[in-house]
C-alpha cells in the first residue's frame, strides 16, 4: 500500500497550492516535498519586502539570504557574444515567493487564448479567469480604506475581475515613494494613459503595481496556503530538506519518488519543482529525448523529445539616472533623518522604505506603430539599488526597466550527467532565430522620452547607464548584449498539449505515455504570459487541483 495519495515535490507557488486544495478532503493523504528548509514565513528576513535585494547580492550573504536561493546558469550564450546569465531560483517551503519583486501581474487576455488556440480546450482567458478570482483576497475591495493614500486614479478597481475571499492576499503598496508620483505625471505627459488594475479589463497604461503584501509583509505561498491549515490537516505532512532525485515506477506507472536515497510512494505523483527542475526529475527518471536519455547511460522509460524544450524567459535591460534631489530613497547624510523615520516607520506601523521593493511604477506598452497590444513592460524604481544591483542604495537615483514581454526566443533544457547533483545545462538561445532586439531597442528610446518630460526637470541630473552618448541603433544594441538579463520568470520546458513536442496532456496535465504522473508548474505553460509568472502558476495550479479532484 502507498503512504500516500499525493506525493507532490516542490513547495513554491505551485506545490503549496496543490498541497492545500488536495488535503481539503480528510480521508486523502497528501505529502509535500521540499528540498530547503521549512518555515520560511517566519523569517523577517523573507517577510520583509525590501529584503529582497539581499538575496541575490553575495556580498550581502552574510544576512542569510543565501540558505533561501538555489542557482544555475546558462551555457555561454551565443547571441549575447558567449556571456552567461546567473539564473536565481527560491527554495525551502515558499519557493520563489520567498524571494521574489512580489509584482502580481496576471498576463493578457491573449495570452491564455492562445494556450486554447495550441489545442489546450479549456485554458483560455474565460476559463483562467475564475481561478484567478477564487485565489486572491484583493484588499482595496476587501478593504476599501487600505487604498486612500494612492491617487484618486489608481483607486478604480471593477469587482468583475478580482476575488475577496481567496488565501492569497493582493495589496496596493502602503507607502508611495514621491518619484511615483513624478513618473505617473510624465507618463500623462509623454501622452499615456493612467491604468488603475492591470489584472483588469486591459493591461495597457501606466500605474501603479499591486503586490503579494499583507499587513505590509511579503505573502508567501507559504503564508497563504501551508500555514493556516497546518495545525488543521493531519491528513498533510510536510517533508523538507529532501533532495528527490527520481520518480519510481512499477512498468510505467509511478509509484512515487526517491528522495535522499528514502522511497516514498504515492498513488499519484505531482512534480511542482519548477521549470528547470521538473523537466531535469523526467529526464533523470528516463522520461525525455530516448538519445539524450542513452548518452547518459539512462534507462529509456518513454521517449518524448519535448521534455526541457520549448524553454522560455522575459528578457530585461535597465536604464540608470542619478538624481539631483534626495526625493528617491537612498543613503546619504541629507536623508539621514528620513531614513531614521523610515526604521521607525517599519518598525511600528510597517510603512515606508522597507514595506516597498522599489519597483513601484509600472507600464505596459506597444513599440509598433498601430499595434495596442502591449510586447513591453516598464518598471520604475524608485532608488537605484535593486536586485541586479543590490549595493545600490548609496546616493539617490532611480531606474527604469524595460522587459521584453514575448522575446521569441526558444531555448532548451538538457542533461550534462545521470548525476541528480549535477544541474542541467541551460540554453535561451536568446536573439537568434525569431527573436529579435526591436522591442527593448524602442523601449530604451520610450523611456527616455518620459524621463525627459517637465515631471521628471526638478529631479533629474544624468543618465548613468547606458548614458547619453549610446544613441545610435548600433550603440544601443551594443548595450543591450552586454547588459541584458532575464526577469527569472522560466517556464514552458513541460509544455501542455498534443503535438509531438507535448509533455503533459492539458485535459489533465498528466505526463504523455506513463500513468500516475502529472506536472503542475511553469513549465506546462505552452508560451509564456505577458507579465510576471507567479500570478499564472498560482492560477493554473488551482486549475490544475480542480483537475486532478474530478479524476
Amino acid at each position: 500500500m502507498p503512504d500516500y495519495d499525493y506525493v507532490i515535490v516542490g513547495a513554491g507557488a505551485a506545490g503549496a497550492v496543490l498541497a492545500n486544495r488536495l488535503s481539503e478532503n480528510p480521508n486523502t493523504k497528501v505529502a509535500l516535498i521540499e528540498a530547503g528548509a521549512d518555515r520560511n514565513d517566519k523569517s523577517r528576513l523573507v517577510r520583509m519586502p525590501l529584503a529582497m535585494v539581499t538575496f541575490m547580492a553575495p556580498a550581502l550573504a552574510f544576512l542569510g539570504g543565501a540558505k533561501f536561493m538555489d542557482w544555475f546558469e546558462t551555457e555561454p550564450e551565443p547571441g549575447l557574444q558567449g556571456r552567461k546569465i546567473a539564473l536565481p531560483r527560491g527554495k525551502g517551503t515558499g519557493g520563489s515567493t520567498n524571494v521574489n519583486g512580489q509584482i502580481f501581474i496576471r498576463g493578457q487576455r491573449d495570452d491564455y487564448d492562445a494556450w486554447a488556440a495550441l489545442g489546450n480546450t479549456g485554458w483560455g482567458y474565460d476559463d483562467m479567469l475564475p481561478y484567478f478570482r477564487k485565489l486572491e483576497r484583493f484588499e482595496m475591495l476587501a478593504e476599501p480604506r487600505s487604498g486612500r493614500h494612492l491617487p484618486s486614479t489608481m483607486q478604480q478597481i471593477d469587482p468583475a475581475y478580482h476575488g475577496t475571499n481567496g488565501p492569497l492576499n493582493i495589496a496596493s503598496i502602503r507607502s508611495v515613494n514621491p518619484m511615483t508620483r513624478v513618473y505617473l505625471e510624465a507618463m500623462q505627459q509623454r501622452g499615456y494613459g493612467l491604468n488603475a488594475d492591470f489584472n483588469g479589463a486591459s493591461q495597457e497604461g501606466a500605474g501603479i503595481y499591486t503586490f503579494t503584501q499583507r499587513g505590509g509583509l511579503r505573502e508567501t505561498s507559504e503564508s497563504a496556503y501551508l500555514t493556516p491549515i497546518r495545525h488543521t490537516r493531519p491528513n498533510l505532512t510536510v517533508l523538507t530538506g529532501k533532495q528527490v532525485t527520481r520518480v519510481l515506477f512499477e512498468g510505467k506507472r509511478a509509484i512515487g519518488v526517491e528522495a535522499n536515497g528514502e522511497k516514498i510512494l504515492g498513488r499519484e505523483v505531482i512534480l511542482s519543482a519548477g521549470a528547470f527542475v521538473s523537466p531535469h526529475l523526467l529526464q533523470l527518471s528516463g522520461i525525455g529525448d530516448a538519445k539524450e536519455l542513452t548518452k547518459h547511460g539512462i534507462s529509456v522509460l518513454h521517449n518524448l523529445p519535448g521534455v526541457g524544450g520549448n524553454l522560455q524567459d522575459h528578457l530585461d535591460i535597465t536604464l540608470e539616472y542619478r538624481a539631483k534631489t534626495t526625493a528617491p530613497y537612498g543613503i546619504s547624510w541629507k536623508a539621514l533623518p528620513r531614513n531614521i523615520l523610515h526604521v521607525l516607520d517599519w518598525v511600528f506601523r510597517r510603512r515606508g522604505l522597507f514595506a516597498s521593493t522599489t519597483g513601484e511604477g509600472g507600464a505596459f506598452l506597444s513599440t509598433v506603430p498601430g499595434v495596442r497590444r502591449p510586447d513591453i513592460q516598464l518598471f520604475f524604481c524608485t532608488a537605484v539599488g535593486n536586485t541586479q544591483n543590490a549595493a545600490g542604495f548609496t546616493g539617490h537615483g532611480f531606474l527604469m526597466h524595460v522587459c521584453q514581454l514575448r522575446p521569441g526566443s526558444i531555448g532548451r533544457l538538457s542533461l550534462i550527467s545521470s548525476d541528480p547533483k549535477v544541474k542541467p545545462s541551460i540554453l535561451y538561445n536568446f536573439f537568434r532565430d525569431k527573436s529579435t532586439m526591436d522591442a527593448l531597442r524602442q523601449g530604451v528610446r520610450i523611456s527616455r522620452k518620459i524621463i525627459a518630460q517637465p515631471a521628471f526637470a526638478p529631479h533629474l541630473k544624468a543618465e548613468v547607464s547606458p548614458g547619453p552618448e549610446v544613441e545610435s541603433d548600433g550603440a544601443i544594441d551594443a548595450f543591450i548584449r552586454q547588459t541584458v538579463g532575464t526577469l527569472f520568470h522560466p517556464a514552458g520546458t513541460c509544455k501542455m498539449g498534443r503535438d509531438k513536442d507535448a509533455v503533459v496532456d492539458p485535459a489533465n496535465l498528466r505526463v504523455h505515455g506513463v500513468d500516475g504522473l502529472r506536472v503542475v508548474d511553469a513549465s506546462v505553460m505552452p508560451l509564456i504570459v505577458s507579465g510576471n509568472t507567479v500570478a499564472a502558476t498560482y492560477a493554473l495550479a488551482e486549475k490544475a487541483a480542480d483537475l486532478i479532484l474530478r479524476g
